[in-house]
């Protein structure tokens, strides 16, 4: 993707701020509430929401977790504000949909990999039956 000329540090920061206000705003808490957890204090967290300090991927995973979200939707959200094309698949959560889960892992993994997948999951189907039923262990009523 070639650099969008309009995308400053300034413009990515102010972004960035926006994003950590409005995740906290939405959740109903209060500047502390956040900071605390997170080991920052109020007036670096307000810099940072108002986009005039920038933070560190180690503060920002804290501050992510005192908000209950992750970096990588804070990111991805970023990335949507900035205009990039997100692709559909990476927009919804994976627990929502296990065929998304599987679309996502075929994107990820190699095509051996995937292989080795689906031959040990054979495997496993295939010796379900040859197994010896197992004796119930515990109190009868």
């Amino acid at each position: 993707m070639p650099f969008a000329h309009s995308e400053t540090p300034d413009h990515v920061r102010t972004t960035l701020g926006a994003i950590i206000r409005r995740l906290r705003e939405t959740a109903e808490r209060s500047l502390g509430d956040v900071a605390h957890p997170a080991g920052v204090s109020l007036g670096f967290l307000s810099e940072v929401e108002r986009g005039r300090k920038d933070v560190s991927t180690d503060k920002l995973l804290r501050i992510c977790q005192a908000l209950d979200t992750t970096i990588a939707d804070v990111y991805l959200e970023l990335a949507r504000e900035l205009g990039a094309q997100v692709d559909p698949i990476w927009a919804v959560s994976p627990e929502a949909d296990p065929r998304l889960q599987l679309r996502r892992a075929a994107r990820v993994l190699g095509s051996e990999a995937l292989r080795s997948v689906a031959q040990f999951s054979a495997y496993l189907a295939m010796t379900q039956d040859q197994l010896p039923p197992r004796r119930r262990i515990g109190f009868l009523l």
